[in-house]
């Protein structure tokens, strides 16, 4: 105790000073083993097998047996406490001493304890030597921890027998009880005073061998005291030599672990080599974390450093946190999945990037409450453990100055317009648009100064256009017009269009629109233009089955051309001397998209996207029939209908 007591002041210092972080947690534990016998009924001392200087096996050592359970806390990097319950037994004899059974006169030799049972609860402060002496690690695979405490002991002390010769020749001798058990319990204090050999197999969980030595506060655990003072052993002992288990309720952290095995994590720039583009360095630099790698109370700090000759570049760091981490990172890792993450970096570049290298140095360090945005913070502030430096990829390539020029020059007609785009990487670009021939020098622009690469003619009649562009890339460089063509043709329309009714091919001739259809088609013949015949495209809604709608098709192709060949017997024209042709062309789609789009309907994108995106889209039109009536009465009719052509 003296001892303990003296490595007590060390031991605050070391928790003190050491650099490590602590793993500070509750544990619960159990052990079980030999309970030895150490009162005046004992043939050894301290030592159990050693009597009388001879290594000697008794049996009461292996006859015995005690275990205990226990809740701990481990207040930092040396010092502990736990609090023992537990139960077991004691036995034993002595030969050839004067021994005094209490309460009686009489002095005897060849004693025997039969069997004291006891419970006993403790209280301990551990000292962990190993991390005193040798340095914090709450990885170390052995660990020597002494411990000393106080307690209590209620026991039942056993019989105590004497032990007579034995003779063969008459058959008597032996034992004969002296004092019986006791049948009432008693309670007295203990110090006990041990230590551990610690076995450390995983974070949470520790094998143990534990020997303790117990002092208890009076001499009664034999019923026996020895007869002479100069030899008497003031108050008895117990030991008990047990093996235990112990499991760790913390949240391991093996920072060092994780710098051993940084490896695993993929660290790469994209592009690699690097590359300027416009007066930049542009990249990404990729990370992929492995799963069942990155700790929950992880902090993981990477700074990139772009280095060549004579310099270097600190870019910003990247933080990745564990899924405990309280703090904000700009990552946070799953220690079950893992994950890929990517930081984007977007720096001025410089000649002496030419010959460089971009790299890495992961540094990890336990989350305490902060997050430590640099690494020569963390340095200062905290204990850390390095993955070691890696290279993310090879810099710069500077690519040759481009030339100045205009490529890939494409044009898009639409109705009343023409969309002009090329490539190219200029400063400006000018546009010269004509019906007549190519710029020169002197040639003012139609467009300059251009920035994007396309441009748009809107509002243009039909007819034949030439286009030419120019790149400026700067004011004493810009390259030769190119030049591309393109051309208007005028939109054909319908002479007249004949309309019916839903699911019906029968041409109706009364009705309004087609009295118009009628009208139309006599003024087309009347106007003398030169017609060599007629093309009839027949179409249907498209709410049907598609089958059933292509046939509907037809059938009005053939009614509209039916109605024409009788309007010509009325004004009295051959048939012959016209070619005609009528063909069915099914659900027409594209109209119902754009009337839908030129309508009012409130939710007229949400129906066009609705369709778009639908796999039975016939289906879907009539679901929205119900919601929009509008579809029935202002859409579908304009749908079901045959258009008539001029050859």
């Amino acid at each position: 105790m003296i001892v303990i007591m003296a490595i007590l002041p060390v031991t605050f210092y070391a928790q003190g000073h050491q650099s490590k972080p602590v793993e500070k947690y509750f544990y619960l534990f159990a052990e079980g083993g030999l309970s030895i016998n150490h009162t005046d009924l004992a043939n050894y001392g301290f030592i159990p097998f050693l009597q009388d200087g001879k290594f000697t096996v008794d049996n009461y050592v292996f006859k015995n047996f005690d275990g205990q359970v226990g809740l701990g806390y481990q207040f930092g990097k040396v010092l502990g406490m736990n609090a023992k319950f537990g139960t077991g037994t004691l036995a034993g004899e002595k030969h050839h001493q004067e021994l005094a059974p209490l309460g009686l006169s009489q002095n005897y030799r060849d004693l025997q304890l039969v069997n004291t049972t006891f419970m006993e609860a403790n209280l301990n402060l551990t000292f962990n030597l190993s991390n005193l002496f040798f340095g914090y690690n709450p990885r170390r695979v052995f660990n020597f921890i002494p411990h000393v405490g106080v307690g209590g002991i209620r026991y039942h002390a056993g019989a105590v027998n004497h032990i007579s010769p034995f003779s063969s020749a008459t058959g008597e001798g032996g034992t004969t009880e002296l004092l019986p058990a006791k049948t009432d319990a008693e309670m007295i204090y203990t110090v006990p005073v041990g230590a551990e050999l610690n076995f450390n197999v995983a974070p949470k969980l520790d094998i143990f061998l534990d020997y303790t030595l117990t002092w208890a506060g009076n001499d009664k655990l034999d019923q026996t005291t020895k007869a002479k003072d100069d030899i008497q052993v003031i108050n008895d002992m117990y030991s008990a030599l047990n093996l235990g288990l112990r499991f760790k309720f913390n949240n391991p952290c093996d920072i060092d672990k994780m710098a051993r095995d940084a490896n695993q994590i993929t660290m790469k720039a994209n592009p690699d080599p690097l590359k300027e583009e416009n007066g930049k360095v542009c990249f990404d630099v990729e990370f992929d974390v492995p799963a069942k790698y990155f700790q929950k109370q992880a902090v993981m700090n990477v700074t990139p450093t772009l280095d060549y000759k004579g310099g270097s570049i600190e870019l910003d760091p990247v933080t990745f946190v564990g899924e405990k981490v309280k703090g904000e990172g700009d990552f946070v890792v799953s220690y079950s999945k893992g994950g890929k993450f990517t930081k984007n970096y977007c720096i001025d570049y410089t000649e002496e990037m030419q010959n460089s290298t971009l790299n890495g140095n992961p540094m990890f360090y336990v989350y305490n409450g902060t997050i430590y945005p640099t690494q020569e913070e963390i340095v200062k502030n905290t204990y850390y453990a390095q993955g070691g430096q890696r290279k993310l990829a090879d810099g710069v390539i500077v690519p040759p100055a481009p030339k100045c020029e205009v490529s890939n020059l494409v044009t898009k007609v639409d109705e009343h317009a023409i969309t002009v785009s090329w490539s190219g990487n200029a400063e400006s670009y000018d546009i010269y648009f004509t019906q007549e021939g190519a710029p020169d020098a002197n040639s003012t622009p139609t467009v300059a100064g251009l920035k994007d690469t396309y441009y748009t003619f809107t509002d243009l009649e039909s007819g034949d256009f030439n286009i030419f562009v120019k790149a400026n890339c700067s004011e004493e460089n810009s390259s030769e017009w190119v030049g591309t063509q393109a051309a208007i043709i005028p939109e054909v329309k319908p002479i007249c269009i004949f309309y019916f009714d839903y699911n019906s091919s029968v041409l109706k001739p009364n009705t309004k629109q087609n009295k118009e259809a009628v009208k139309a088609l006599a003024e087309k013949l009347a106007s003398g233009e030169a017609i060599n015949g007629f093309d009839i495209q027949g179409w249907a809604s498209p709410e049907g089955e598609y089958a059933l709608n292509t046939n509907l098709a037809n059938e009005r192709a053939d009614a509209a051309n039916k109605a024409i060949k009788n309007q010509f017997k009325k004004l009295k024209l051959n048939e012959k001397n016209f070619n005609f042709t009528s063909k069915g062309y099914g659900p027409d789609w594209d109209k119902f998209m754009e009337l839908v789009q030129n309508s009012n309907i409130a939710d007229k994108d949400q129906i066009l996207r609705v369709i778009k995106n639908s796999s039975n889209r016939e289906q879907e039109i009539k679901n929205m029939i119900n919601v929009y009536p509008e579809l029935e009465r202002d859409i579908l009719p304009l749908i079901r209908r045959a258009e008539v052509y001029a050859k």
